[in-house]
């Protein structure tokens, strides 16, 4: 099962509706989260941001660093769910590639758990997805997004912070790689298992929506509360 989120906005009061969501899936009494912050420039931050965030749920936490990445498959076979943090995509699944943790997780991903991650965590479990890593100012943008290639065990492409107004590029481009197709605002999660998926909103009025080569790629809503079906499985 994958569970794919958009981002966090990270208020005051942190709402961390769809981390419960994910324990409750787990259906075990205290899962255990292994958590991989490999993504973000301040691993630390990170860290402390993830603790913070689950500090009311019922779970236990392993945290992926760099002292204790040999030691991946161990830590992923003993947890329940694994959670990638956002950041930089582009160095995210290089590092991934440079300590072998991608054929680990290739390995694994068949294993009853969730396999999470929010943003550029989302991101590496696609074929390909919309980032922003070369960020700067001209003429025209102030970001310039690009498609980045990820590790391809979710045969889609996804578009994560969809509510950003310039983003609307991804309708576009997501028609040039023929497959089915997310777009994942903030305080979302889509979750995929095998050729079922269903969405859980954390806060306020953000979406999902749903583009399918099938129909032509129209952009469709998608609702809480319902379990959609395709006719083949989302898996590489």
């Amino acid at each position: 099962m994958f569970a794919l989120i958009g981002g966090h906005t990270y208020k005051d009061k942190i709402n961390n509706k769809i981390e419960k969501e994910l324990v409750r899936l787990t259906k075990k009494d205290k899962p255990i989260i292994l958590f991989c912050p490999f993504a973000s420039l301040d691993i630390e931050k990170t860290n402390l941001k993830f603790k913070s965030l689950i500090d009311d749920i019922n779970a236990d936490i392993i945290y992926l660093n760099f002292e204790n990445v040999f030691k991946f498959e161990e830590l992923l076979i003993k947890s329940d769910i694994f959670y990638i943090a956002g950041g930089i995509s582009d160095d995210l699944i290089n590092i991934f590639k440079k300590y072998g943790l991608d054929k680990i997780l290739l390995k694994h991903i068949f294993d009853d758990k969730i396999f999470a991650g929010i943003s550029a965590g989302a991101m590496l479990y696609t074929y390909r997805a919309l980032g922003d890593k070369y960020m700067f100012i001209d003429n025209f943008h102030n970001y310039n997004y690009k498609m980045v290639n990820c590790l391809n065990y979710l045969n889609i492409t996804i578009c994560p912070h969809y509510q950003n107004e310039d983003l609307i590029i991804f309708n576009d481009i997501l028609k040039e790689y023929n497959k089915d197709a997310f777009g994942i605002e903030d305080e979302t999660c889509i979750i995929i298992d095998e050729n079922k998926f269903f969405v859980i909103k954390g806060e306020g009025k953000a979406s999902i929506y749903y583009f399918s080569k099938d129909n032509d790629y129209k952009m469709v809503p998608l609702y809480e509360g319902i379990i959609y079906e395709k006719n083949s499985s989302f898996r590489s």
